[in-house]
């Protein structure tokens, strides 16, 4: 008699500690997960969104000519309410161009940062030529009366902003691994 009840002794002790070994196995993850997400860090939000005053405030091109598409946003300050562009090269790089907390360039002229002047956004054609459009005594002038030496053949595709319907507009260009700005008229 003492055999089935030492038998039944030793069954329950070893179910009891299989159980006990179930529950440690089981929360050992958990704990895990809990320490992980305490050391995430947050992620700071940007301070701009996609400008809502911009009909055309998002474009895919080929700024830096390295075969991969570019996304190029205009964005609007959520503390200040100024404009700036946003670019997305396709090899990951990200800049911010113009008067935004983060900028990495100011490639347009200050008085023209304030970019809702800039209605008419589209994509200018790799190859184009630019040239100072107006003479040493301010007169405009087309690409006919300019001297080739004083003409440049852009590389890779730019950004053009324009006043619709005017006189105001330039091109947002990249070349030798910065931004440049050049007024087209």
């Amino acid at each position: 008699m003492n055999k089935p009840l030492s038998f039944l002794a030793v069954a329950s002790f070893l179910i009891l500690a299989s159980c006990q070994d179930k529950k440690e196995e089981q929360t050992a993850p958990e704990v895990a997960l809990v320490e992980e997400e305490a050391n995430t860090p947050a992620e700071k939000q940007p301070d701009f969104v996609l400008s809502p005053d911009h009909q055309t405030n998002s474009i895919i091109l080929d700024i830096d000519g390295d075969g991969q598409p570019d996304h190029i946003e205009i964005v609007k300050s959520t503390v200040d309410d100024q404009y700036g562009i946003t670019v997305k090269r396709g090899n990951g790089a990200f800049d911010i161009i113009g008067p935004l907390v983060g900028s990495t360039h100011r490639a347009l002229p200050e008085d023209m940062e304030d970019l809702i002047w800039a209605q008419d956004v589209y994509v200018a054609d790799k190859h184009t030529v630019i040239y100072e459009v107006t003479d040493e005594n301010g007169d405009l002038r087309s690409e006919e009366d300019v001297p080739e030496d004083e003409k440049t053949t852009l590389p890779y595709e730019s950004l053009h902003l324009s006043v619709p319907e005017s006189c105001g507009s330039g091109l947002l260009y990249w070349l030798d691994g910065t931004y440049y700005w050049h007024q087209t008229s």
